[in-house]
């Protein structure tokens, strides 16, 4: 008799503890997926926002060289004159 209950016992922990593990798969499942197409949803906007970050520094690397280049046209001599003097007075 007791070795009936004890062998129904461990049968019922056996059996709790494998749907236990089945239910808690499943639920972690669900969770994963939405988990991992979330990520790849925020890897694609960080993927176009650091397309859109490179055309900007682009952009500003391209406005400064001009505004290098109208200083240049319009300093010109006066900057190659201050050179001169300044290398002069050392």
């Amino acid at each position: 008799m007791t070795l009936m209950e004890t062998l129904f016992d461990l049968i019922s922990a056996s059996a709790g503890a494998i749907c236990g593990a089945l239910f808690a798969f499943f639920l972690n499942h669900r969770k994963t997926k939405s988990m991992s197409s979330q990520l790849v949803v925020s890897r694609q906007a960080l993927e176009k926002i650091k397309l859109e970050n490179e055309s900007l520094l682009k952009q500003i690397h391209d406005k400064e060289n001009l505004i290098l280049q109208m200083q240049m046209e319009i300093l010109g001599d006066k900057t190659v004159q201050t050179r001169k003097t300044k290398k002069t007075k050392n």
